[in-house]
């Protein structure tokens, strides 16, 4: 956001009691900080927890993407290797002789 759009100051008043009360009192003496400086902390905490990210995915990821190890075809070849390597584990054929029957 620009300076320009930022929205206006909001004013808030709230009442808190019993426990939720106890703890924002708890927090401003351990703190030091100003009632108002508590509730923004509180907010950028909060916002920071669970808004939604407004990053591109691909930059999320761009550490990731050709990081790892492997052949140089695994992205063209990945269910070959993925079989090769399922078959050494659990085999899709029995291995072992038929014996004979009468």
């Amino acid at each position: 956001m620009s300076p320009d759009t930022f929205p206006p100051d909001v004013r808030i008043n709230a009442r808190l009691s019993g426990d939720d009360a106890a703890r924002f009192q708890e927090l401003l003496e351990s703190s030091g900080l100003s009632a108002s400086d508590l509730l923004r902390a509180a907010l950028r905490e909060y916002h920071a927890a669970h808004a939604r990210s407004t990053r591109d995915p691909l930059a999320l990821l761009a550490g990731f993407i050709g990081s790892g190890e492997g052949p140089k075809d695994l992205s063209a070849r990945y269910k070959d290797y993925l079989s090769e390597s399922l078959e050494e584990k659990i085999p899709l054929s029995v291995q072992e002789p038929r014996g004979t029957y009468r």
